[in-house]
């Protein structure tokens, strides 16, 4: 059996999807309470992907001597 790999574009498309579902307002209480927890799956999904991302990302930076380095990403 295949597995779909899951892209962070597809899971925030999907919880955009759900906020939409959700932002009508005209879906009953019972089906609004389990969409809402599939937008936090797919918050939380996508929160990995970033969590992620940020941890791959480094900068380049030109030291003193002229010559680019690599130095760890930070969020300040």
């Amino acid at each position: 059996m295949k597995t779909k790999t899951i892209t962070f574009e597809s899971a925030l498309q999907k919880l955009e999807e759900t906020v939409d579902k959700l932002e009508e307002g005209s879906i009953p209480l019972d089906e609004a309470l389990t969409t809402f927890e599939s937008g936090v799956r797919w918050s939380r999904e996508c929160s990995k992907f970033l969590e992620n991302a940020e941890q791959r990302i480094e900068t380049i930076i030109k030291n003193e001597n002229g010559e680019y380095e690599q130095k760890e990403f930070l969020l300040e």
